[in-house]
C-alpha cells in the first residue's frame, strides 16, 4: 500500500468560503461546535468552519479539469462538474457505456455489483478517486480513495477567529418602476477570519482498482499510473492556487500557508498528527519513529514553511525534505510515489 497524508495550517482573512442558510437578508457562514482543552478543563466553542464537502468538491473539480485536459475518461455529469455519480438510473449520462450500464442495472435478471463498480471505475476518473454510491436493488458502494475533514480554527488560536456581517447594497436605476426605495436592496454577508487547519489523505494503491466485492485492476498499469499523477496534481493545483470554496468572485480571501507537512507510507496507512496543535510536526515525527520501529516500513516526509517555529521541529531530522512551495512538495511526492510503483 502507498498512502499519502498531508496536514496544513493556513491563515485566512475575510473569507466566505462556506455559506449555509439565509436568514432574512443575511447569508450566514457555516459554524461548527468544537471541544478543546484549555488548562485543566475542556471548553466548548462555536467557531467558523469550512466543510469537508466544500474541499472535496473543489478537489474533484480540479481532478475533472485535469482529466479532460489529459484526455482521460469521465462520465457525462462529472465532465460538466456535476458530481451526481450515478446515484440514480434517471441521472445516468448518455455516453454509450452509461446507457449500457443503465440497461444492466434496470434489467429484470439483476446485475453483478462487482461489474457495476468495475465499469464505473474504468470509465470515470472522478468516481474512481472520489467514490460513489448506487442505491439499487443491490447497492454498489465505492469508498472514496481520498479523505478530507472540516477546516476549523487551530486550537492554539481558537480565541483569535471571528465572524461578522458585512453590509452591502444592490443598486439598480432609481427610475426602476419610479420607486427609488426599492431600487436599493440592503443585504449582509457573514465573513470570517481565522487561522485554519485541515488534513487530506489519499490511498494511492486503491486508484484504478475495485474494492467492494474483490480487489482487482479495472484499468491497465499505464492508465493507472496516469490517474495517480492526475490525482496528485489536482491536489497540488487546488492547494497552490487556493481556489476552493464559495463566493470567490467577490469574497476571494487573503490566504497564506503557515506550514504544509506531508508523508508517504508504504505498507500500511500512516497519517500526520492533527494540525490543530502547533507542535503537530514534531508529534508526527515521534510517531513515525515508533511506527518504523514496529512495522519496518519506510516513511518519506516533506515540509513547506516560512516560519522558524515549524522548521525548528524538523531541524536535524533525517528523512525530512524541505521544499520552497506547495507545488514542489506535491512534485516530490509524485516522484516518490511513481518510484514505489
Amino acid at each position: 500500500m502507498v498512502f499519502v497524508s498531508l496536514g496544513a495550517r493556513l491563515l485566512v482573512n475575510v473569507e466566505a468560503l462556506n455559506m449555509v442558510e439565509s436568514v432574512g437578508n443575511v447569508t450566514r457562514h457555516r459554524r461548527a461546535t468544537i471541544v478543546y482543552r484549555r488548562g485543566d478543563t475542556y471548553v466548548v466553542r462555536v467557531v467558523p468552519a469550512i466543510s469537508g464537502e466544500t474541499i472535496a468538491h473543489a478537489y474533484q473539480y480540479w481532478l475533472a479539469e485535469l482529466s479532460k485536459k489529459e484526455g482521460m475518461p469521465l462520465c457525462e455529469f462529472c465532465e460538466r462538474g456535476e458530481f451526481l455519480k450515478h446515484c440514480d438510473p434517471n441521472l445516468f449520462g448518455n455516453k454509450p457505456w452509461e446507457v449500457q450500464l443503465k440497461n444492466m442495472v434496470q434489467s429484470k435478471s439483476g446485475y453483478d455489483p462487482h461489474v457495476v463498480e468495475k465499469t464505473i471505475v474504468a470509465n470515470c476518473v472522478v468516481e474512481d478517486v472520489g467514490g460513489f454510491l448506487f442505491p439499487g436493488a443491490t447497492p454498489v458502494k465505492r469508498t472514496s480513495r481520498f479523505q478530507v475533514g472540516y477546516m476549523i480554527p487551530a486550537f492554539d488560536a481558537i480565541e483569535k477567529c471571528s465572524i461578522e456581517p458585512q453590509f452591502h447594497v444592490r443598486h439598480s436605476s432609481s427610475l426602476a418602476k419610479g420607486k427609488q426605495a426599492e431600487a436599493q436592496m440592503i443585504y449582509y454577508v457573514e465573513v470570517s477570519s481565522a487561522p485554519y487547519v485541515f488534513t487530506f489523505n489519499i490511498d494511492i494503491d486503491g486508484i484504478g482498482r475495485t474494492s467492494m466485492i474483490k480487489v482487482e485492476d479495472a484499468i491497465s498499469p499505464e492508465d493507472r499510473k496516469k490517474r495517480v499523477e492526475v490525482a496528485l496534481k489536482a491536489l497540488g493545483i487546488m492547494l497552490d492556487t487556493k481556489l476552493f470554496g464559495a463566493k470567490l468572485s467577490r469574497f476571494n480571501p487573503v490566504m497564506d500557508y503557515e506550514v504544509v507537512f506531508a508523508l508517504i507510507s508504504k505498507s500500511l496507512p500512516f497519517t500526520v498528527s492533527p494540525p490543530g496543535n502547533p507542535d503537530f510536526v514534531s508529534e508526527t515525527l515521534n510517531r513515525v519513529n515508533k511506527y518504523k520501529e514496529i512495522t519496518g516500513d519506510e516513511v518519506k516526509m516533506y515540509i513547506y514553511s516560512r516560519f522558524d517555529e515549524y522548521l525548528k521541529q524538523v531541524e536535524g531530522v533525517e528523512g525530512v525534505n524541505r521544499v520552497s512551495n506547495v507545488l514542489e512538495l506535491i512534485e516530490k511526492i509524485l516522484h516518490d510515489v511513481q518510484e514505489k510503483g
